[in-house]
């Protein structure tokens, strides 16, 4: 080659610019630490949505040990301590008073007999009535899981997947302090009726056995009739499914006429066996236990618990109807609004009567957004098998997040000994020795459940003063503070007399008066239980045998010399 010839042009350099969108570019092609590896599918490995799906049960699983610690919840203790005494021979309605009907007191005698049963064990009857509860809980999420493949409108791999976790949600951590309330048994026993209901609406129930359906169905019917209320919630369930199949085949269904005869049962065992509910203690409740809480059924209707969640039921029930078309949902929605209903007539607003109707608008939220998503994104039906586990994960993550901010979770178990109950605990263990304490208190805690973990005995009839307070919820104009004896309608005397006699014969090692009657004030005066019962001659003179001992918060506490 020449050496005079010139050299050839040098390679152009790309400009910044240019140079600068080919590293971007090669970087967007560089494989990913989180993207799928060539040749790998980017579909849940079968591994992990195994892992998924039992973490979703082991869960709820861990949370259910909590209940096992003290504190149970109060309403619950009061009806263990009434069913311990009639198991130990004393008379409902007539040794002991209470609103309740004999077939709550007949479940809560169940844990009582299994402690007496079990003494090798050392359980309580409150640890054995949360261990009934577990076991009730796994029957109901195994019979929930079966039916949900034998529906034909929950057919959907999504719903599937989400359907039991969610129940296991509600079951377990949706209850909270509630945990072992009527409305949650109630809640327990509905889940499979409902998902039964749904397959009969659908002509299904024939690939379910004859002693499966009566096992739902018998369920069903004995936590039904544990509140006369509760019977709101098969009259809108049964009514949609005979609008769905018509007439006959529902003359022919044993579902509906076993959980009537349950109801039938139980009303003629009230009436041949317990009269005196209805001869006493329902005259009683309608002077008094009716007017308690200042509130109407319209109120509770349209109050910050029931309203919200009919909102909710109608809402995702319009979806439900009008996109997924799904007769389950539909069922979901007749239960859930039969319960709103329930739970407003029971006219308290108190937050556990609204748990089933809130818990049957989460089960229809999970089926209407399963069902929503498994129809219409364009992926094929085995294309949503693999990521179910990761979506159902993340719906029920947005549930216990949203449980722990409305309430912590088992605040009242890690504070029990500083809290009042716990307090009055330690009080009773060492200042009464034969285990017998009179409390004068409108409410029902803190000495329920502190009397059961004392292992002691009211010493009156009555558990509270409710009487008194649905007696003196209005102040008239001009009306004495207290009414005279003579003047008493028959309600207040007999509790006025009953609990004095009930003072003297009992003798009870601490009086505790709660200094907060849950009666307004009136002319000017605060009612007092202990003026109010000292005009009696006999619980005056009983009175004379105790001194004060001291006051603890609210409650003014006297020892028997």
């Amino acid at each position: 080659m020449d050496s005079h010839l010139p050299d050839p042009d040098p390679p152009q350099q790309p400009a910044p610019v240019e140079r600068q969108r080919e590293v971007e570019a090669a970087r967007l092609r560089a494989p990913r630490w989180w993207a799928p590896r060539p040749g790998r599918s980017d579909a849940l490995s079968d591994t992990t949505a195994r892992l998924i799906k039992l973490l979703l049960i082991l869960v709820p699983a861990g949370w259910a040990i909590g209940y096992l610690y003290p504190p149970i919840n109060h309403d619950v203790g009061c009806l263990l301590e009434i069913a311990h005494r009639w198991v130990n021979g004393e008379r409902l309605y007539v040794d002991i008073i209470d609103v309740n009907l004999p077939l709550v007191f007949a479940l809560h005698a169940i844990p009582e007999l299994l402690s007496r049963a079990t003494p090798f064990l050392g359980w309580t009857a409150m640890t054995w009535l949360t261990i009934c509860f577990f076991i009730a809980i796994a029957a109901s999420f195994l019979a929930s899981r079966k039916l949900v493949h034998v529906v034909p409108s929950l057919a959907h791999p999504l719903t599937e997947a989400v359907v039991p976790p969610t129940l296991l949600f509600l079951f377990i951590v949706l209850p909270n302090e509630n945990f072992g309330q009527r409305e949650h048994l109630l809640m327990i026993a509905m889940a499979p009726y409902v998902l039964l209901a749904s397959a009969r609406a659908e002509g299904a129930e024939g690939r379910l056995s004859r002693l499966f359906v009566w096992s739902v169905a018998i369920s069903a019917g004995v936590a039904l009739a544990q509140k006369p209320h509760f019977m709101l919630i098969p009259l809108a369930v049964e009514a949609y499914v005979l609008v769905h199949r018509g007439i006959r085949p529902m003359l022919r269904d044993p579902v509906p006429w076993l959980i009537g005869g349950i109801a039938v049962a139980h009303l003629a065992y009230i009436v041949l066996l317990t009269p005196n509910y209805a001869r006493f203690v329902l005259p009683i409740m309608f002077d008094s236990y009716a007017v308690m809480g200042g509130t109407s059924l319209r109120q509770v209707l349209l109050g910050a618990t029931v309203l919200p969640t009919l909102l909710a039921l109608l809402t995702l029930g319009a979806l439900a109807t009008f996109l997924s078309r799904t007769v389950a949902a539909r069922v979901i929605v007749a239960y859930g609004v039969g319960a709103a209903l329930a739970a407003a007539a029971q006219a308290k607003g108190w937050p556990y009567h609204v748990m089933p109707a809130l818990g049957s608008a989460i089960l229809l939220a999970a089926v209407t957004l399963s069902q929503m998503v498994d129809r219409y994104l364009p992926l094929s039906r085995e294309a949503h098998r693999r990521p179910v586990a990761a979506i159902g994960a993340t719906f029920l993550i947005l549930l216990y997040f949203q449980a722990a901010l409305s309430m912590t979770p088992f605040h009242k178990q890690r504070d029990f000994q500083d809290s009042i109950t716990g307090v009055l605990l330690h009080v009773v263990e060492r200042n009464a020795p034969n285990r017998k304490v009179l409390v004068l208190s409108p409410g029902i805690y803190p000495h329920y459940p502190m009397i059961n973990y004392a292992h002691a005995r009211m010493a009156m009839r009555f558990q509270t003063m409710w009487v008194l307070q649905g007696i003196y919820a209005d102040c008239e104009e001009f009306a004495t503070l207290y009414t005279a004896p003579e003047d008493m309608q028959d309600a207040e005397r007999f509790l006025y007399e009953s609990v004095s006699e009930d003072f003297d014969r009992e003798k009870p090692d601490l009086l505790i008066v709660d200094r907060v009657p849950g009666i307004p004030r009136c002319q000017g005066r605060e009612f007092a239980y202990l003026e109010y019962f000292q005009r009696n001659a006999r619980f005056a003179q009983a009175f004379e045998r105790y001194q004060h001992l001291m006051d603890v918060e609210r409650y003014s506490i006297y020892k028997r010399r």
